[in-house]
């Protein structure tokens, strides 16, 4: 009867339930969540029973820093295991720039290259000087500062070219009003003999003038009366400092010239010793003696690009015949005695008649007796060794 008389109450006055006492029991709770920064962690919470007790810290010492008993094995481990662990290998030095990307190129790549843009490998030295080729040959420019005197014969590597270039061009700079300098012969377009000369064949040789007073756009001989003492020794110190070179040949009256007036300059008498032959002090002087060179001094640079380049290309250029049958690596020099013929001398050497031919210029089969020809040779000749000296005799002792 209770019962049905408060369910009837609940349903007359409805709103009274939210009034109603609740039954015993906890009361629910939503605490606000925690923000937590997002770079930071949350502090735990001290436990309500035991009062969190403050802590020293030295000052030198910062959080997080304290060892516990099993830190010191734990590091003992890490550093015994770091001495039994092999040094990490270090990285392999770079490698230095080729001064051309032609240079990495094998010999069967150079080749597919040079048959499919033959422009594109840049300059080729062939053979030696006295016996050689140029392919892909660079002509001397024009410039205010030199008179090209034959521009058929004025072809080059373009490291011969551009050291030319540099060289006057350096002393034009140091040396206000210097005139135009005349340069001779460098090589053919495709090099090969090139007449008068004996060499020029490869494109790594040129003749310049000297600078005179007053100046000369020719080639004319060499005086104390008429030479530009101060503008010919810069020359020659450039080239020799600067670039590339194998030898200088001057005349010994000029470098005497040159000497002389290098000392009266204060110029360092041990690079005079080590440059010029005249000084008689080194047996491998750059600047050398030879006949014919005192109006005009002779230049032959290195250019060991383009010199690599052609040692690598010349065997298949040779099969496909760019390369002319006289380019070889050696040359010997032969004196023509009587009965001898070139089919004589080209099966003594090892080489064909039209090697000869095109060593020497030559467009018949006659040579003259008497005369010097250079034979290019497949391989370098060896030097012949003096035979031992005969031992002398021993007498035995009379006792």
């Amino acid at each position: 009867m209770r019962r049905w008389f408060f369910g009837l109450v609940f349903l007359v006055f409805p709103g009274c339930a939210a009034t109603a006492p609740a039954e015993a029991g906890p009361k629910a709770t939503h605490p606000a969540p925690l923000l937590v920064k997002p770079a930071q962690a949350a502090a735990p919470k001290p436990t309500p029973s035991a009062p969190a007790q403050a802590t020293t810290h030295d000052a030198d010492t910062d959080e997080g820093d304290d060892e516990g008993p099993d830190d010191d094995e734990a590091e003992a481990a890490e550093a015994a295991e770091a001495e039994n662990t092999p040094p990490t290998a270090a990285p392999p030095p770079p490698q230095p720039k080729l001064p051309s990307p032609m240079l990495a190129l094998s010999v069967e790549q150079l080749e597919a290259r040079y048959r499919k843009d033959p422009a594109s490998v840049g300059p080729l030295s062939l053979g030696v000087p006295n016996a050689g080729a140029l392919v892909n040959g660079v002509q001397m420019p024009k410039s205010d500062k030199w008179i090209v005197q034959d521009p058929s014969c004025a072809w080059g590597t373009q490291e011969t070219v551009d050291a030319i270039a540099r060289s006057i061009e350096k002393v034009a700079a140091e040396h206000p009003g210097a005139p135009p300098l005349a340069i001779g012969h460098i090589s053919a377009r495709k090099g090969g003999h090139l007449s008068p000369h004996k060499s020029h064949q490869s494109g790594r040789d040129v003749d310049l003038g000297y600078y005179h007073n007053p100046p000369k756009s020719h080639f004319i001989r060499a005086t104390e009366a008429n030479l530009d003492l101060e503008r010919t020794l810069a020359l020659v110190k450039t080239i020799v400092n600067e670039a590339d070179v194998d030898l200088v040949l001057i005349d010994t009256a000029v470098q005497r010239l040159l000497v002389k007036y290098a000392q009266r300059k204060g110029e360092d008498e041990a690079w005079l010793d080590q440059v010029f032959q005249v000084r008689g002090k080194s047996p491998r002087a750059v600047v050398r003696h030879a006949r014919g060179h005192g109006n005009h001094l002779h230049v032959r640079f290195s250019s060991p690009i383009a010199q690599e380049l052609g040692r690598k290309a010349g065997s298949f250029l040779r099969r496909a015949k760019v390369a002319p049958a006289h380019v070889a690596e050696s040359v010997v020099m032969h004196k023509a005695r009587s009965g001898d013929t070139l089919q004589i001398l080209a099966r003594r050497y090892g080489t064909t008649v039209e090697a000869i031919q095109g060593a020497n210029g030559l467009k018949t089969i006659d040579i003259k007796m008497g005369r010097r020809y250079r034979i290019p040779v497949p391989k370098p000749v060896a030097p012949r060794k003096a035979p031992p000296a005969p031992k002398r005799p021993t007498t035995p002792r009379k006792r």
